[in-house]
């Protein structure tokens, strides 16, 4: 391919770069002004038309429309309904009626107070319910009396059962006795009996009798103790002691005392406190106002009082009597003794209504209302059947009618269609210059090209600045992790910002003559500075733009100083893989390099043929999964199956010195770079 290359560039058959983009250009142009008028107005009007104009429903059309008459059509019917209608006897009357007075003086009294008043009263007075209400009066009347009555009886029945209950309430009897309730004397008497109650007296007296014994029997014996010392003390010497002599003393000092004498009298029944409550509640029992409270108590009356006393019987007769006696019963009688139908309001609405039957104006009303002539009036008004006569009276009147009826009597009648005006707007379309143009270019389908592939990226470099949202300058792994420039090596230059710049859409990276400082990568050593004599400089994407798989364009114009070397170039993520769509660095300014490096092999290509130090060229890379091709302005240079890529890689241009030599400098001039995708 590269000696078909030569022997192209040597016959002049390698196309001119400015032919090559005015040619894209213009088919750009071309298609977006072919896209722009396939959307438009005009060409779907003339689609729509000539899918109409050449079908079967236009020729049906046209076929229907000359073969309409008046005879038999819609209008026509509708004529000979509106000339029908007009003689029917019913018509005529609805219209009689519709504008006369009889009319007029109906509908006015129809919306009258009195007959709307008249016809309430007729409706009730003429219904059951009217019957209903009279026997409602009476049936009132004689369930209220009865009521009465029956209340009046109940309580004379009660006040009898309950005469002896409130002439007990009153007694004195009663009074006294809830008078000695609560007296100190009664609860004297309660206290004494609860006290007295428990206690056996018979037992008491008997343990009296024995503690009488017990004191007794214990002065016997001091007595005997006594006597005994006392013949002891008898029977002693005179200077002989005598030792129980305080025990003699103290024994003989209580009996003289008499204290024991004393204390046995005044043990008996007739001393204790309970003896003597005994006395006092005897006495209290027989008094004869406790014997008649208690009687009374304990009588039968009385239990019956308390039974009554404070009960619902006795609540609801109070309540009775109170109901009875009290003004508004005495009034509810009376009321009841008017509730006759000569005192209601329904009575009095009786007369206005037999008046209002009498009157003429509600007699000739109810006349027109039962009439023929209203009835057919009523049937028709507002009737689909009034609605379609003057609908077809109108149509009949209108110009519409009699222009269809005109159009229906003329003999060519597609000539008056809108199906005519649009197969003559079809035919006029037809012959346009833009209509052929168009259909031209659809037949010749040169736009193929155009859709194959879909810009992903692209930089003209219309500004004064470059683009950092798309480009960063020097080695990428230098700016993302040193945030600073470094070289290789092998390269005799060192890059610099200054050495980009943007003018006239063009971005120029120059090589210069210059002493620089800067760092360097070994791969033995590291990083290290030293001092430069070039300056040259990068552009990458590799932060902002990658791709895998596509094609790769931009266009060069380059100038030869070697060994000042310029190439574009694609990179992966490590050193490898590494493609060079094209490096112009050889000491013939007719030689490019192509190379492809992968997993330590590697692929180059020289290339000769052309002085790409000219002009202006399109360096091009096709990339697939299976296949590299490379192009200079559309014409193949070289293809590659092996070492095909298989990751995303990121666009570089660069510029730089990897052989000794002098020179006074060099430029690399890109005009654009773009990228495509399948």
């Amino acid at each position: 391919m590269s000696a078909k290359f030569s022997l192209y560039a040597k016959l002049g058959m390698i196309p001119k770069t400015s032919v090559l983009e005015e040619k894209e250009n213009k088919l750009k142009q071309e298609f977006e002004d072919f896209n722009a008028y396939k959307e438009s107005e005009e060409l779907a009007r003339f689609n729509q038309l000539n899918a109409f104009i050449t079908s079967k429903e236009f020729e049906d059309i046209k076929r229907e429309i000359n073969a309409k008459k008046y005879q038999g059509s819609e209008i026509f019917n509708k004529e000979k309904a509106y000339k029908d209608l007009k003689k029917s006897k019913r018509i005529k009357t609805f219209y009689q009626v519709k504008d006369s007075q009889e009319l007029k003086t109906y509908d006015s009294f129809k919306d009258s107070d009195k007959l709307a008043n008249y016809e309430e009263l007729n409706l009730f007075f003429t219904s059951p319910e009217f019957d209903e209400f009279k026997k409602s009066l009476i049936q009132q009347k004689d369930e209220k009396t009865k009521q009465i009555k029956d209340k009046q009886l109940r309580y004379k029945e009660l006040k009898k059962k309950f005469k002896g209950y409130f002439a007990l309430k009153v007694s004195k009897q009663l009074a006294d006795c809830n008078n000695l309730d609560g007296s100190k004397e009664l609860n004297d008497f309660q206290s004494l009996k609860e006290y007295i109650e428990p206690i056996n007296f018979d037992v008491l007296k008997t343990d009296i009798e024995n503690k009488k014994k017990e004191k007794q029997e214990e002065l016997n014996t001091i007595i005997s103790r006594f006597k005994d010392l006392k013949r002891t003390k008898k029977s002693l010497k005179k200077a002989e002691e005598f030792p129980e002599n305080d025990e003699f003393e103290e024994l003989q000092r209580k009996i003289h005392s008499k204290e024991y004498q004393k204390a046995i009298k005044e043990i008996k029944v007739e001393n204790l406190d309970e003896y003597q409550k005994l006395k006092e509640y005897q006495k209290l029992e027989q008094s004869s106002k406790i014997k008649n409270h208690f009687k009374f108590k304990n009588s039968e009356k009385y239990k019956k009082y308390l039974q009554l006393d404070g009960s619902e019987e006795i609540e609801s007769y109070i309540e009775l009597e109170k109901e009875v006696n009290s003004p508004e019963f005495k009034s509810h009688i009376e009321e009841v003794k008017k509730l006759k139908f000569a005192e209601t309001d329904e009575f009095k609405k009786q007369q206005e209504y037999k008046a209002l039957k009498k009157s003429s104006e509600i007699k000739q009303y109810y006349k027109f209302h039962k009439s023929e002539k209203l009835t057919i009036y009523s049937e028709l008004n507002e009737s689909q059947e009034i609605t379609d006569y003057e609908e077809l009276e109108q149509f009949i009147n209108s110009e519409e009618f009699k222009n269809e009826k005109k159009y229906l009597l003329t003999k060519d009648k597609f000539k008056l269609s809108e199906e005519f005006k649009q197969e003559e707007e079809y035919k006029k379309l037809k012959k346009s210059d833009k209509i052929k143009w168009y259909q031209k270019l659809e037949k010749q389908n040169n736009f193929d090209k155009l859709s194959e592939w879909e810009l992903t990226f692209e930089d003209r470099f219309e500004g004064n600045k470059l683009d950092a949202d798309k480009w960063m300058t020097g080695y990428y792994w230098g700016k993302n992790l040193l945030n600073d420039d470094y070289v290789q090596v092998s390269e005799k230059q060192f890059y610099k910002d200054s050495n980009i710049e943007l003018n006239n859409n063009t971005l120029k990276i120059s090589t210069k003559q210059e002493k620089v400082n800067g760092k360097v990568w070994d791969p033995a050593m590291g990083f290290y500075t030293k001092d430069f004599d070039y300056t040259s400089g990068l552009i990458q994407t590799g932060q902002s733009f990658r791709q895998q798989y596509g094609l790769f364009k931009a266009k060069v114009k380059v100038n030869h100083s070697y060994p000042v070397h310029h190439a574009f170039w694609l990179l992966g993520e490590k050193i490898t893989p590494e493609i060079d769509i094209f490096k112009f660095g050889k000491k013939s300014s007719s030689k490019i390099e192509l190379a492809n490096y992968w997993n330590g092999d590697q692929n180059k290509k020289a290339i000769g043929g052309l002085n790409f130090a000219k002009d202006y060229f399109i360096y091009s890379l096709e990339w697939t999964s299976d296949k590299l091709i490379w192009k200079v302005n559309d014409v193949v240079l070289f293809e590659q199956t092996e070492g095909i890529p298989q990751e995303p890689m990121y666009i570089v241009l660069s510029s730089g010195i990897h052989q000794e030599g002098q020179t006074n400098g060099s430029l690399m001039e890109i005009d654009w770079v773009r990228v495509y995708k399948k």
